[in-house]
């Protein structure tokens, strides 16, 4: 019989779930969900597809993932949105460390730092905030215990305009606000400034085109060609193979029979004598 070549090495078939994966990375890291959400509601409002994926179960912080090609409007967005907005320390997070011996001066600057960290995080929930940073000064006490001058306070505040060009909340509010929260302070001495974010919106958000049965995103038709080529090559690899093993098994099959019939037409040795 010939010799045959029984096997044929096939195109990987992982072709297609290498050509899928990695086609996301991750902009941003360590962050809590509240921010996340805001974040991917942001980049979405652009027509970016971001979502989000666990970074840290133990901490329960997530991270936000976006197309690679669009990594580089992605930081152009988030720094336009001041994301992710800045951790202010609030009470809870300043005199949660139980220690048990604190110095008066200590004291006092954590005391201030906690409470500019609650007026900020306060403000920064009103819609159009986007960042806020609180100044408290409070004067020291002379021997008798009194307050020789009044504490001041200053407001650096960012927000973005609505349709009208209108700021989401007035300079006088927020004094108002800082001044009720700080004892013996008047909303006349409180600083405030207020700075519009001017946004430049997408001209091309959620633009979808047709790829053959189905719409997808403009951004994501490289991807999809790619994909389809890839699951095209699968199948030829996969019809190839089907043919060529078909191929050898009837050549077999055709020498089998051909053996077969070879052996039916020896002579059969006679029976030996008695």
């Amino acid at each position: 019989m010939r010799d045959h070549v029984r096997t044929r090495p096939l195109l990987p078939i992982l072709l297609l779930s290498v050509l899928g994966g990695g086609c996301r990375t991750a902009v941003l890291h360590g962050l809590p969900e509240a921010e996340t959400n805001r974040a991917i509601a942001v980049l979405q409002e652009q027509g970016i597809s971001a979502s989000k994926e666990a970074d840290n179960l133990e901490t329960g912080t997530w991270k936000v993932l976006v197309p690679r090609g669009d990594v580089t409007r992605v930081f152009g967005v988030l720094q336009q949105y001041r994301l992710p907005a800045p951790a202010n320390r609030r009470f809870q997070d300043v005199f949660g460390k139980n220690k048990l011996v604190v110095a008066p001066v200590e004291e006092k600057a954590l005391y201030l730092e906690a409470l500019q960290g609650e007026i900020a995080h306060t403000l920064e929930n009103v819609t159009g905030v986007v960042t806020a940073r609180v100044h408290v000064a409070l004067p020291e006490q002379d021997l008798s215990g009194q307050n020789p001058k009044p504490p001041k306070a200053s407001v650096m505040l960012e927000y973005h305009a609505d349709a009208g060009g209108e700021a989401p909340i007035r300079a006088e509010d927020v004094a108002r606000l800082v001044a009720s929260a700080v004892s013996d302070l008047g909303a006349d001495n409180v600083s405030v400034v207020m700075k519009p974010i001017d946004l430049v919106r997408s001209q091309q958000a959620y633009d979808f085109v047709a790829f053959g049965p189905v719409v997808v995103s403009t951004g994501s038709v490289g991807i999809m060609k790619i994909l389809s080529l890839g699951v095209a090559l699968v199948v030829m690899a996969l019809g190839a193979s089907l043919f060529w093993n078909g191929r050898i098994m009837n050549e077999l099959r055709y020498e089998l029979q051909a053996a077969q019939r070879q052996a039916r037409a020896l002579p059969r040795p006679g029976k030996p004598p008695a």
